[in-house]
């Protein structure tokens, strides 16, 4: 079944699943859990979204997140780069550490934040890895037994909702002998989590917000772009495959596509390139930024100049 795009708007709740890449460990060692727990705090903040859960897994992760005015993409991009440039240099790796796309599953807020914040914190009892949820160190649910807020997670709304920190404690270990549960996967239209016609609603309010957005021609933004790199339009449209000109361009159609969401063919129109070609220079670009910082550098300033 083809991929849908994924939908985003603020004060939604978005089930998380990242996965290693080819189911390899993306964790090795406390170190490497605590460095992607820190870099969790450092983009929940600076794009000021809402950690309701999260667990650390060896080879992947589940984050139950409310975003706020500033796209998922970005957030999770971030996260995301940031670890992978960390598991790289410091084992020595290069390519993808997680699977080029994650899931990110709309739910229904009213209906399952409590369920999904039980099922995720359980996730390491269901894995055989402890057989109490305290007993795990990588996820959110010792904070909510401490009542605590972190830099990650701020307990206050849930343990509100719960009544208290031992309600919250019962509610968890009710479900110790839940098993997986395929329907928080399986979901409507792969992307929709909660009653019937609960993603019809979705949809419906994000595509009035989309048309009240007006969002930039791609030339115009292609424009700015060109600019902040001093090169010419009509050189990035051209057949000139010397290294200044690739280069630019490349890092111009990773910029419209991963970050700004235009969609690939709308982008290799206008460069006068095939889809196949596109894809590609944004895949291989992708790719060598999980190793090379100085690249990744780049790419953040150049976003900057639109996303400002």
């Amino acid at each position: 079944m083809a991929r849908r795009p994924r939908l985003f708007a603020p004060a939604l709740l978005y089930h998380v699943i990242v996965r290693g890449n080819q189911r390899q460990k993306t964790f090795l060692n406390d170190q490497d859990y605590q460095a992607y727990i820190e870099r969790l705090a450092k983009y929940r903040r600076k794009y000021d979204y809402s950690v309701y859960a999260y667990c650390l897994m060896p080879n992947h992760v589940h984050l139950l997140l409310e975003s706020s005015d500033q796209p998922l993409a970005k957030f999770m991009q971030g996260l995301q780069q940031s670890y992978s440039q960390y598991f790289n240099l410091r084992h020595h790796k290069v390519g993808h550490v997680f699977q080029g796309r994650y899931r990110a599953i709309i739910c229904e807020k009213d209906e399952y934040l409590l369920e999904l914040i039980r099922y995720i914190h359980l996730n390491p009892v269901r894995a055989g890895i402890v057989k109490r949820p305290e007993r795990y160190g990588y996820g959110g649910h010792r904070v909510y037994l401490e009542g605590k807020p972190t830099e990650v997670l701020d307990t206050t709304k849930v343990l509100r909702l719960f009544g208290g920190k031992g309600a919250y404690r019962r509610f968890v270990l009710d479900g110790l002998g839940d098993g997986h549960k395929e329907e928080y996967y399986e979901v409507e239209d792969q992307r929709f989590l909660g009653a019937e016609g609960f993603g019809d609603k979705i949809q419906e309010k994000l595509g009035k917000g989309q048309k009240a957005a007006n969002r930039k021609p791609v030339a115009a933004v292609l424009k700015e772009l060109a600019q902040g790199l001093e090169i010419g339009v009509e050189a990035l449209r051209s057949p000139d495959r010397s290294w200044s000109v690739s280069k630019a361009r490349t890092m111009i159609a990773y910029v419209l596509v991963r970050r700004l969401g235009y969609g690939i063919g709308e982008v290799a129109v206008y460069l006068r390139r095939d889809m196949a070609t596109v894809g590609t220079l944004v895949a291989r670009l992708f790719e060598r930024m999980q190793s090379d910082e100085q690249v990744a550098r780049n790419v953040e300033r150049l976003a900057r100049i639109v996303e400002s």
